[in-house]
């Protein structure tokens, strides 16, 4: 039996405009991150290194995803990415939120952003985007979940 929620995922990834893929992916590393604070509070240090990696995963992406080509703003982006990634990894590293903490307030900053973007509307379905982006099409990853762990009720990634 297939997980709903996974092929909604898919079906959400799969018709989402390019900023809309963006947008998603940054919510999937606030959400991770965030998962990241909570398993550290409660001291379950397993999951907190889980969690803090599949954040920096997405922030690799997205800052993989990145052309350096296309001016300033790629480039401003590709130091914050960088910045992020090295907060993500210290928090995980110490098990201290506050490295975490900041890595998430400029990933919410960047994704208020995006989301602006994404809510813009398309001047013509068969144009080029109004803006140009600094991104080529993000690459996403399907998870996969072995049949042991499928068993034993999925695995929340």
């Amino acid at each position: 039996m297939l997980d709903p929620t996974a092929a909604y995922r898919t079906s959400q990834v799969a018709s989402a405009t390019r900023a809309g893929q963006i947008v998603l992916l940054y919510q999937g590393a606030i959400r991770f991150a965030t998962q990241h604070l909570a398993f550290v509070e409660r001291r379950e240090i397993e999951k907190a290194h889980n969690a803090s990696i599949r954040s920096q995963e997405i922030v690799a992406a997205l800052r993989g995803s990145l052309d350096l080509s296309a001016g300033p703003i790629a480039i401003q982006l590709d130091q914050l990415y960088d910045f992020v990634m090295r907060r993500l990894v210290a928090g995980n590293l110490a098990k201290d939120p506050r490295p975490t903490e900041e890595a998430i307030k400029v990933l919410r900053g960047l994704l208020e952003a995006w989301q602006e973007i994404a809510a813009r509307p398309a001047s013509g379905a068969a144009e080029a985007p109004a803006e140009p982006t600094p991104f080529r099409a993000p690459t996403v990853r399907p998870v996969l979940v072995s049949a042991g762990e499928y068993a034993a009720g999925g695995v929340r990634r």
